[in-house]
């Protein structure tokens, strides 16, 4: 285990990711509540964030930006104080999930972008927000393991985020390999709360190591 040197600066990026997962699903749950017959089960994420559909798209698409700014501020902050070989690899993916989700917010269904042939933007920042947002979670696994003397954490943090992985390829492949299993949007939920869930872990586990 590596002795954190900024002790404060590993508290405020722990900060910034439980604020991200809570607030992600705090406003996810919002938009929804004002969608009659919106389901996470079988509705893709992204139709919350059509304004023509939703009452409340800001919420969602104001949800995607938070998101990717405070995972990139997060990792920042943390491989600042935590020193290791995979640090700028995962601020790198951090900063294409931060790029990926800002994306996803910004050329929604409607929008003017949308609107003169860029929807491929929103695809590819989908791609960006969920693949490399879980292949951060690799890497962020390996830094934070440096912070804390839970053995259990390395382990546990890599399994989230090749069950994040390789959900999102059944995600891809959805109409040959889960359509028969498990509907849409559960499918694409699993894999994007795999990075919410390592936020939340992560962040209260260096937070409470911070504190001592």
């Amino acid at each position: 285990m590596a002795t954190p040197t900024r002790p404060r600066t590993l508290a405020v990026g722990a900060a910034c990711w439980i604020a991200a997962a809570l607030g992600y699903v705090l406003l996810e749950l919002v938009t929804a509540a004002a969608l009659p017959g919106y389901s996470y089960t079988e509705h893709y994420i992204s139709s919350l964030g059509v304004p023509a559909w939703s009452p409340r798209a800001f919420l969602i698409n104001a949800a995607f930006y938070a998101q990717g700014v405070l995972f990139l501020a997060g990792a920042l902050l943390v491989a600042r104080a935590v020193r290791g070989r995979f640090s700028v690899v995962f601020v790198v993916l951090a900063a294409l999930n931060a790029v990926g989700n800002i994306l996803v917010g910004t050329v929604y269904g409607g929008s003017a972008l949308w609107n003169t042939g860029f929807e491929w933007l929103h695809v590819l920042g989908a791609f960006l927000a969920i693949l490399g947002g879980n292949v951060a979670v690799l890497a962020g696994s390996a830094v934070v393991a440096r912070a804390t003397t839970a053995r259990w954490y390395l382990p546990v943090g890599l399994l989230i985020g090749l069950a994040g992985i390789a959900i999102f390829a059944m995600l891809q492949n959805y109409n040959d390999w889960a359509v028969d299993y498990a509907p849409v949007g559960l499918v694409e939920r699993a894999c994007v709360y795999t990075i919410l869930i390592w936020q939340l872990l992560s962040g209260l586990l260096l937070w409470t190591r911070a504190r001592r």
